[in-house]
């Protein structure tokens, strides 16, 4: 029996040298593993600021905004403007420019979260021109009907002026001759006497 457990000690031994090895050997792996897995988790619960996209002065395109957001670990959507979105405020953009986004720039957030960026395209950027110009348009019009109106009213108002008058010139005409004769008829009843 001394020789038989010698040798079952011995693989025990063995068996306890090999998983030693296993473990000595997997290590480094479940290591690596459980730091990746932390880094992940980091990255999941660590939080972004989206950067400023979009300001007046300071055009900032599709690319560009893009670049910004998956720089800081987060995901980006797309949505152009239609074109009944169309208003005289964005003839001067450029295409593909950013004009908002959804979360708001300057927002924080989980890195992954998706940003989605509205952009104009230069289909509406020529409809907002069109739309200005018409407003323009419109505004001169009614500016030159005006003055037409005015001036007429002023043509009229002369013309009445005129004609009163005219009449009280005439009234006045009236009175005189009647005061003329009144006074001739004064005269000869003076001479007749």
């Amino acid at each position: 029996m001394g020789e038989k457990s010698n040798k079952n000690i011995a693989g025990i031994i063995g068996a306890i040298g090999a998983v030693g090895g296993l473990i000595n050997a997997a290590t480094p792996l479940v290591e690596k593993a459980i730091d990746n897995a932390q880094n992940n988790l980091e990255k999941m619960d660590s939080k972004v600021v989206i950067p400023e996209l979009y300001r007046k002065g300071f055009p900032i395109d599709l690319a560009q905004a893009e670049e910004l957001l998956t720089e800081r670990g987060l995901k980006v959507s797309k949505s152009k403007l239609r074109m009944k979105e169309a208003d005289p405020k964005y003839r001067d953009y450029e295409d593909t420019q950013v004009i908002d986004s959804n979360p708001k720039q300057g927002t924080k957030v989980k890195t992954g979260t998706t940003v989605c960026l509205r952009y104009i395209t230069a289909d509406v950027i020529e409809e907002s021109q069109k739309i200005f110009d018409d407003g323009i348009r419109i505004k001169q019009e009614a500016k030159e009907q005006k003055a037409a109106e005015r001036q007429e009213k002023k043509e009229r108002l002369k013309e009445s002026v005129s004609e009163t008058m005219d009449s009280a010139k005439s009234g006045l005409g009236k009175i005189f001759k009647k005061d003329r004769k009144a006074i001739e008829a004064e005269k000869g009843e003076i001479l007749d006497e």
